[in-house]
């Protein structure tokens, strides 16, 4: 690698990493959401995974991974300076989340690895190691796969072919959901017929690839500006899948039109109606798990999609709730009676306005149960809701409200205060 570029990567590689890598969507807070973790004689072999403590997410990336994975890759390039390439690494790690520490692990590899990309790429493929058939969806072992991922999706760019190839194979490792982004964004015209071609192989890791990733909003991943503009391109591509006999890929094409509903409502609602009117097995129940923002919005069409009826709100008897002080960390209880005025089958659920820190309220909607009712029956909700700490969510203290909703409308509520013990 010239000299230039070696200089560029090592005090540089902060501009390497930019906001369209790190995505300014919650992601730094999501982060820090906390797993059961811990390190189990973490040695050559993949697995070195257990569970010991909470602990934030990021410190998955630690010395031990990082030097595990210089093995692997030293093992299939002899040049490598695998002791300089671990301590480059880990000297930035404490002031790094997640993502940014993978992607960290990225580039360092690029400065010590041959230049061209695909003699990397190759190098890569072939320190995976054994194929395990989890595509690192469930559990956290896949994580180590991941900064050979991002290498792809960041240095990959002009050898498209290459990179696509790479990842068809990586996403079997660990899925290639964030790292597939760049290609649809940078070379739709090569990466969205593969991603159709994936939407039907027989392996269920390149299906869920084919949806996954062109999701117009995923979660820490960039978002596809163009999809949230029109969706059928992506729709195309979930199209074959809302059929899918495997519940991991169903349960991202339902992500996936979710995505779609908060954009398109009308899209999506006619999407699911299409979907359901096919009868295929576990069809319903991707529909409604996608339709389930609309539901909480109260979208008549989704709703009535659904099965949901009921064109009187019922009337309250009753609302109460229990403490109205509560110290952070503890639980909060309200109960509602509610008279129904007509027989229906009701869609039931509560929304939590959380105070923000300049003193706003914003709801965040949680889902409670159907409920088939008749005219004039009265029925009790009664729930217990944790105020516990979260790294998803900053929580300030004050007046925060509770609603009871049906069918998406708030029907009863009430409030109460949030104090935290610094604050007694």
């Amino acid at each position: 690698m010239a000299d230039s570029t070696t200089k560029r990567l090592i005090y540089g590689w902060r501009q390497v990493i930019t906001p369209v890598d790190l995505p300014a969507n919650g992601m730094g807070h999501s982060e820090r959401m906390s797993v059961a973790w811990f390190w189990r004689s973490l040695s050559q072999s993949h697995r070195c995974w257990s569970l010991m403590a909470t602990q934030p997410l990021k410190e998955i990336f630690q010395r031990p991974l990082v030097e595990e994975m210089a093995r692997r890759v030293l093992a299939n390039h002899s040049d490598l300076d695998a002791a300089t390439l671990v301590e480059e690494i880990v000297a930035d790690f404490p002031q790094l989340e997640l993502m940014a520490r993978a992607r960290r692990m990225a580039v360092a590899l690029r400065i010590h690895l041959p230049a061209p990309v695909p003699e990397a790429v190759a190098i890569l493929l072939v320190s995976m190691g054994g194929d395990d058939g989890s595509g690192g969806v469930e559990g956290y072992a896949g994580f180590r796969h991941l900064p050979f991922l991002n290498f792809v999706g960041m240095y990959g760019l002009d050898h498209p072919v290459v990179a696509l190839d790479a990842l068809e194979r990586m996403t079997r490792y660990f899925s290639a959901e964030f790292d597939i982004r760049p290609f649809i964004l940078h070379h739709p015209a090569l990466t969205l017929p593969r991603m159709q071609v994936w939407a039907r192989d027989a392996d269920w890791r390149l299906r869920r690839l084919a949806s996954e990733g062109s999701r117009p909003r995923l979660p820490w991943g960039v978002r596809l500006t163009p999809f949230i503009r029109d969706p059928s391109p992506c729709l195309e591509i979930i199209e074959p899948l809302h059929a899918d006999p495997h519940p991991a890929v169903r349960r991202s094409v339902a992500n996936h039109l979710n995505d779609v509903a908060k954009d398109h409502p009308r899209v999506a609602v006619a999407t699911a109606r299409r979907w359901l009117e096919n009868g295929e097995n576990g069809t319903r129940w991707i529909v409604r798990h996608a339709l389930r923002t609309l539901v909480k919005q109260g979208n008549p069409e989704a709703l009535a999609l659904l099965g949901f009826s009921g064109s009187e709100s019922p009337d309250t008897l009753a609302f109460t709730i229990t403490p109205q002080r509560v110290m952070m960390g503890e639980a909060v209880t309200f109960v509602a009676e509610l008279r129904c005025r007509e027989e229906a089958l009701l869609s039931i659920d509560y929304a939590v306005h959380h105070q923000k820190k300049n003193g706003s309220l914003v709801p965040k909607v949680f889902k409670l149960s159907r409920k088939q009712v008749t005219s004039n029956e009265v029925i009790r909700i009664e729930k217990s809701h944790a105020m516990r700490p979260i790294t998803t969510r900053r929580y300030y203290p004050g007046l925060h409200r509770i609603e009871v909703l049906v069918n998406g409308k708030a029907v009863c509520g009430g409030t109460f205060e949030l104090a935290f013990p610094e604050n007694p």
